[in-house]
């Protein structure tokens, strides 16, 4: 019986794991470096080329009705989610050694393994701690997960009485040439270069939300390179370092990143539209929180190019900025020529950002 079941193993393993270049696009197919275990049928299918994704590194459990867990590891890049749907003669458990076993052959380093009953809870309840977005979660008996890493791919995976729920991370940058940012300030300069900036202009008092005055020549130059850019849109994302509890750096990263946007949208004019405030708490440090100058690292606003911007080239962009001033201006005078055209208020700036937000 042992040496059938290692003749079954070694026969997976020479199935599944395939040595090719990671990228991959073909869709409802296996991704060629993790396969299905035969007799698995694929049921739900989805694949971005850039996309975010984490990966789950410590045992899940339930937090004033969300389910987290201690230890997560953020990723982005290309995206693979698969859901292989399972034959009942095959056990959830027999899936999963096997699947452990093809990893391990094919070079993957296990990162993290729950094995069964990982947790009793309906999938759908980790679509947040997966960045699942609306993909297709479901099923809660025989849960087992684990977290394998190859170079720059990473591997997610879910198995229970439902099948196999594999997500494919291959990290990596998110393809620029598309988007030309005009300007030469550090911030424009980082964002032509990355796609993305931490800022640490923007100044909060601790604990509060309201910007300090020190903030505003970080807020004329994201205004400027906002104005210069009228098709570019942004993700304006909050961190904290982990001084607090989870529940309330994350609300307090989202009323800031809500200020930020209600500031540049009331005292700047900028289309409340192009901008997503986001608020991320504690969840993504890029620095130990284990002295002053890590948490500081910590402590910032991140801000991030939307994939859905269009290309910006420096003439049209100045065109399509005088165009706009003076379709504002001539609307300006139409509505009342004697009166000065009034700046938005704040709080109702900040009203517009959160249900722009809620649209996200």
């Amino acid at each position: 019986m042992k040496s059938g079941y290692k003749t079954l193993v070694s026969l997976f393993v020479a199935i599944v794991v395939i040595f090719s270049a990671p990228s991959f696009a073909a869709e409802e197919k296996d991704h060629p470096m993790v396969s299905r275990y035969p007799g698995t049928q694929i049921d739900q299918y989805d694949f971005k080329e850039f996309e975010e994704a984490q990966l789950i590194l410590s045992k899940p459990y339930e937090q004033n009705g969300k389910w987290v867990a201690d230890k997560v590891l953020p990723l982005e890049g290309q995206v693979t989610y698969i859901y292989y749907k399972k034959p009942d003669t095959v056990s959830a458990l027999q899936i999963f050694r096997n699947y452990q076993a093809a990893l391990g052959k094919g070079g993957f380093k296990e990162l993290f393994v729950c094995n069964r009953p990982c947790t009793e809870q309906n999938l759908s309840d980790f679509k947040d701690l997966l960045k699942a977005r609306d993909l297709y979660l479901n099923y809660s008996r025989d849960n087992q997960y684990l977290a394998a890493q190859n170079g720059n791919v990473y591997v997610s995976m879910f198995v229970n009485e439902g099948g196999v729920w594999l997500f494919v991370i291959e990290k990596g940058e998110m393809a620029l040439d598309k988007i030309s940012v005009v300007g030469t300030s550090p911030i424009a300069e980082a964002l032509n270069k990355s796609g993305r900036v931490d800022v640490y202009g923007l100044t909060f008092d601790t604990g509060k939300s309201n910007l300090k005055p020190s903030s505003k020549t970080t807020l004329d130059e994201l205004a400027k390179i906002l104005n210069d850019n009228p098709q570019m849109n942004l993700d304006v994302i909050g961190h904290t370092d982990n001084v607090g509890t989870q529940e309330s750096n994350l609300s307090l990263s989202q009323e800031r990143s809500d200020q930020v946007v209600a500031t540049l949208v009331s005292d700047y004019g900028i289309n409340p539209a192009r901008l997503n405030p986001l608020g991320k708490g504690q969840s993504q440090p890029i620095a130990s929180n284990d002295n002053e100058k890590g948490k500081a690292t910590n402590r910032r606003v991140e801000f991030v190019i939307q994939a859905s911007s269009a290309p910006a080239s420096p003439t049209n962009a100045s065109t399509n900025k005088d165009s706009a001033v003076n379709t504002k201006q001539k609307e300006a005078k139409k509505e009342d020529p004697k009166k000065e055209k009034q700046k938005p208020d704040l709080d109702s700036a900040i009203d517009t950002a959160k249900k722009i937000r809620s649209l996200f």
